[in-house]
């Protein structure tokens, strides 16, 4: 081989290894390779802080409660009953060991040889009905089916939060990074692992989020606002609020027409979800004889929501000691803690509305609806409504931060989006004229310089 043929060979090579690295680049930036990694990353994180602690103590008064209801269902053919001795037993021993206690791990044979029975009212049995089906499936009554079933539904929510960014017209990187900060956003790593309602009320928010761009996809197809309301009726079986999500949407971003199609986007999903719920609240009705569509517990809550108490039991030592006739958590007890917090707010207004004012911080990252306005009015209005709906009903009630965490993904949406507005408008900013001529300057005869943003290109002679 000459000389010459060796430095053409060379001279042609060079082109082909860069293309061939250009090529290779694409291919790891690529949409479905990208999306991947961030799904692996979030099922890691989940994983790891399940591995790490597998039985954590945040909440799990509440889950032995769902716990109590499954296990009579299984092990005594009791449907939707709790034997309060027992919920009272194994609450205490979580306390004082600092865990959560699976109930195959607990001896309950002193509580079990003669049982009394009491209806569950205090808590919606979702989480219950759940456990229900895997330990009847799995043959043993511990959390961790519950507590895997719910990491990796945590980690498709990656997915689906991808998919919604896309849906509001993001482009695929805003998506992606969507994905990728609801991956590693810490309160969705340590929540996935706690088998409680609270941690299925996050699932169905995304999920009635998505349903209903499924049918503002298809506005003349009534079916998906059919789903739409089965989805949000059970949903109401985790966590009652969420029937005001779709009605707040169907309000906000209803398709075209004028309020007779925004009344049936309002009123078709709400009968729906309402027929869904029926039997829970006939259920209540034969077992209390009084009219409890969802569940008791608002005097509890509102009760230990302005200080009043620490926790349940301690609630239900004050009802226990100014009405001593009334027996654990019966709705004649929350009736009770509801007058006796509306007592307290009447005396000390300013105290409550001085906790109002501070919860109400959790509604703040709404104005970053109005630097998406122009670019996502849509999107915007949606996500505004996902906050609203979920974090609203809570703000006279409680400060626990479990009630606002389902609100989170729609705040990292606009999060993103509001990146996106200002990486773009970095992008797009025109070059001064001092950079134009320092530019032309650099550049040597017979090259192309083109100037980002001002749609010039220039051949210096």
């Amino acid at each position: 081989m000459t000389a010459a043929s060796s430095r053409n060979a060379e001279t042609h090579g060079v082109p082909a290894i860069a293309g061939s690295r250009r090529r290779f680049a694409t291919r790891l930036a690529s949409p479905p390779l990208v999306i991947s990694v961030i799904v692996l990353l979030a099922f890691a994180l989940r994983a790891g802080a399940y591995l790490e602690a597998p039985r954590p103590i945040n909440g799990a008064g509440l889950v032995a409660e769902q716990g109590e209801v499954a296990r009579n269902i299984v092990e005594h053919g009791e449907w939707f009953v709790a034997n309060r001795a027992a919920a009272d037993a194994i609450a205490t021993q979580q306390s004082e060991e600092g865990h959560l206690i699976d109930p195959s791990d607990f001896n309950y044979s002193r509580f079990d040889q003669s049982p009394f029975y009491s209806p569950e009212i205090q808590q919606m049995p979702g989480v219950a009905i759940v456990l229900t089906g895997l330990w009847w499936v799995g043959g043993t009554n511990t959390y961790s089916s519950l507590q895997w079933l719910q990491i990796l539904l945590d980690t498709s929510m990656v997915l689906l939060i991808y998919w919604i960014a896309l849906k509001f017209g993001c482009g695929r990187g805003a998506a992606a990074v969507a994905g990728f900060l609801y991956a590693i956003w810490p309160g969705a790593i340590v929540v996935a692992k706690r088998p409680m309602l609270d941690t299925w009320a996050g699932f169905f928010t995304i999920w009635l989020l998505a349903a209903f761009l499924l049918a503002r996809g298809r506005p003349h197809e009534r079916r998906w606002l059919v789903i739409l309301g089965l989805l949000t009726g059970v949903g109401i079986y985790f966590r009652p609020f969420l029937f005001f999500l779709p009605i707040l949407l169907a309000l906000l971003a209803t398709p075209g027409g004028g309020w007779r199609r925004r009344f049936a986007w309002v009123a078709l999903p709400s009968l729906v979800a309402l027929c869904v719920l029926a039997p829970w609240t006939i259920r209540n009705y034969a077992e209390f004889h009084r009219f409890i569509p969802t569940r008791t517990g608002l005097g509890y809550a509102l009760y230990e929501g302005i200080g009043q108490a620490s926790s349940d039991s301690d609630a239900t030592g004050y009802v226990q000691k100014h009405r001593p006739g009334v027996k654990g958590m019966a709705p004649e007890s929350d009736s009770f803690l509801l007058r006796s917090a509306f007592d307290t707010i009447r005396s000390h207004p300013l105290r409550y509305l001085h906790l109002i004012a501070r919860r109400l911080a959790y509604l703040l990252p709404c104005l970053l609806v109005i630097v998406v306005w122009r670019r996502w009015r849509d999107g915007g209005l949606m996500l505004l409504a996902v906050a609203v709906a979920t974090i609203v009903p809570f703000i006279p009630i409680g400060g626990d931060t479990r009630f606002y965490l389902p609100a989170a993904f729609a705040y990292l949406i606009l999060l993103t989006m509001v990146g996106a507005i200002f990486a773009s408008s970095i992008t797009r900013a025109p070059t001064s004229p001092a950079v134009f001529r320092a530019r032309r300057r650099l550049s040597g005869p017979g090259e192309t310089t083109r100037y980002k943003g001002e749609g010039i290109s220039r051949r210096p002679s």
